[in-house]
């Protein structure tokens, strides 16, 4: 800062005009600095609301530490946590194992039902074929029967009834009308 004139000594007027004008600078100055400290101030925002909801997140985060401190596991030896762990394992595969043959036997039980049900199928199939072969043997056998038997029958009658000529005049397709046409066609043939 420049050193302002002595007053008491006699100096020039423009010098002591001069002199008020630097400090009027420097005053003005000050007041200029004074008044963007207050204005700076009343510029800082407010922090409150941020800092109650940080204070609340870290109010949750001692909670919660406070929880994990709380936990058995935390106070378990690293040999008590692993065998606590292998128990749980064990649990675990016991309840798996206890599902897994539940699972099975109900399996099996389904299979055998699905056996019962293809045994009765190819069952029913074998004796529709049984049917279809009887049927067809019988058929066979019947036409055999009935090509044999009546030859067999009509020759064991006595001769006077002329079954056999009957026969053979029938499968010509020539009906004897009376009996008295068929003694003529007798006599006609001897």
């Amino acid at each position: 800062m420049p050193m302002a004139p002595n007053p008491t000594s006699d100096t020039d007027p423009d010098a002591t005009a001069q002199a008020f004008d630097e400090l009027r600078g420097e005053v003005s100055l000050t007041r200029r600095a004074v008044e963007g400290l207050t204005a700076a101030r009343e510029r800082v925002p407010d922090y409150s609301i941020t800092l109650g909801a940080m204070s609340a997140a870290l109010d949750a985060a001692v909670a919660a530490l406070a929880r994990i401190e709380a936990s058995p596991a935390v106070r378990l030896s690293p040999a008590a946590l692993t065998a606590e762990i292998v128990k749980a394992g064990a649990a675990a595969r016991a309840e798996d194992t206890k599902l897994v043959h539940e699972t099975r036997d109900a399996m099996q039980r389904a299979i055998g039902r699905v056996d019962g049900i293809v045994e009765r199928g190819q069952a029913a199939d074998r004796q529709l074929r049984q049917r279809a072969w009887s049927a067809a043997i019988g058929a066979v056998a019947g036409m055999l029967i009935w090509a044999v038997l009546p030859g067999t029958v009509a020759r064991a009658l006595p001769a006077s009834w002329h079954v056999p000529e009957w026969m053979a005049a029938r499968t010509l397709g020539v009906h004897q009308r009376t009996d008295v046409a068929r003694r003529q066609t007798e006599r006609d043939i001897r």
